[in-house]
């Protein structure tokens, strides 16, 4: 869940790409480049988004998991619920709320429905904590999305949309 690294910084040229598709007809050059520059994209956010939480102690995954407590009326999740919104495994669930909770921010509680259970509780000092931190990372999408028009960022969701929507598809035909 740790931020996401695409180290590639030497993207491959049209003509390296024209070399290869010599040698795999199936390569499509457009794909290939939209794809690296995807990765390339989603990385360097991804790093300024790591930057800014590691100003207030915090990975993005301790950020996502603050997050997916916070839009709890209750501000309450079992570990597996949070595990499974926050697409990681129980093992890296434990060593997250083992983190946040040393930090204060968040706490464990009886499960009522579970005897041998528990529930994370966002305490104060997390919805204090992130009522700092959210009008900065809000500024930061802003700004990172700033050199886009509104019709350019609505197509842009809209291609990603679609482009989501296909991989179940692509995966499931390995």
């Amino acid at each position: 869940m740790e931020g996401f690294r695409f180290s590639l910084r030497d993207l491959p040229q049209r003509d390296i790409l024209d070399k290869f598709s010599k040698r795999f007809p199936n390569l499509n050059k457009e794909s290939v480049e939209s794809c690296i520059a995807l990765l390339r994209t989603a990385s360097d956010i991804s790093k300024l988004f790591e930057s800014n939480f590691a100003k207030h102690g915090l990975s993005e995954g301790r950020f996502t998991i603050l997050m997916l407590l916070y839009r709890q009326d209750n501000h309450l999740l079992s570990p597996a619920s949070l595990s499974q919104k926050a697409e990681v495994t129980r093992a890296t669930m434990t060593g997250l709320i083992s983190g946040l909770e040393t930090q204060g921010f968040i706490e464990k509680v009886p499960n009522p429905n579970d005897q041998r259970g528990y529930l994370v509780h966002l305490c104060q000092k997390g919805l204090d904590l992130l009522n700092e931190i959210l009008p900065n990372h809000y500024m930061l999408n802003a700004s990172i999305m700033s050199g886009l028009e509104q019709s350019q960022l609505n197509e842009l969701m809209s291609l990603l949309n679609a482009l989501r929507l296909n991989l179940p598809n692509t995966i499931q035909g390995e």
